[in-house]
């Protein structure tokens, strides 16, 4: 028995209007759904719900997995770090760490309406760190 690949990620919001202008506005992610209590948005392969904190569909309730960012953070690709950074800051939403290079690639850290980071990144190729000697075939 296995378990298949990540279907989606759950993201709990205190505001669903706000979350689905960070995600579906400013970022682009597809909306394939949405109702008053949740909104599921297209990334690639894998699905990102927005889901309202306080109401859930029917009378089991909320589900207990808490607010705000809670340790977790999102990274998506993206070709130009330095203009999201632009753009992030044209929206009105905070950047949390300018771009930068890092051993993996360069990045910007937003910060949703929740708090949770969301990282924005330009990966290096496989074999291709910064500061690397090690080619391909590992010699």
């Amino acid at each position: 028995m296995r378990v298949g690949e990540l279907e989606s990620i759950i993201l709990y919001v205190a505001d669903l209007d706000t979350a689905k202008r960070f995600y579906a506005d400013l970022l682009g992610l597809p909306i394939i759904f949405q109702d008053h209590i949740m909104v599921l948005l297209r990334t690639g392969g894998g699905r990102v719900v927005l889901h309202r904190n306080d109401k859930g569909h029917d009378e089991r309730g909320i589900f207990p997995a808490g607010n705000g960012a809670a340790g977790a953070a999102i990274r998506l690709g993206v070709d130009d770090p330095d203009a999201w950074e632009e753009e992030i800051t044209r929206k009105g939403f905070p950047v949390l760490w300018k771009a930068q290079e890092a051993s993996w690639g360069r990045f910007v850290v937003a910060g949703d309406p929740d708090g949770r980071p969301v990282v924005l990144a330009k990966m290096n190729q496989p074999g291709r760190a910064r500061g690397s000697s090690v080619s391909k075939t590992g010699q």
